[in-house]
């Protein structure tokens, strides 16, 4: 009982933590953009700091729980 419980709380945490890495992407992605926009980046410096900054920390954290899952 108790580890069906934890699995699901882990499993919701982890659909948490993908959701909140989606929102967060988009965010960034829309920042750059308009910075891009208004030109206070150019398209290769805004392309970038979305890799940099919007995408990488996500992907390697969903990486992380992956690898901690797998491990298990």
């Amino acid at each position: 009982m108790w580890n069906f419980s934890r699995r699901q709380t882990a499993e919701r945490a982890e659909s948490a933590a993908l959701i909140v890495s989606l929102v967060w992407m988009v965010l960034a992605q829309l920042a750059c953009v308009l910075c891009w926009d208004a030109g206070l980046l150019t398209r290769q410096a805004s392309l970038l700091h979305w890799l940099v900054v919007g995408v990488l920390p996500p992907a390697l954290a969903m990486w992380g729980m992956e690898t901690e899952r797998s491990g298990r």
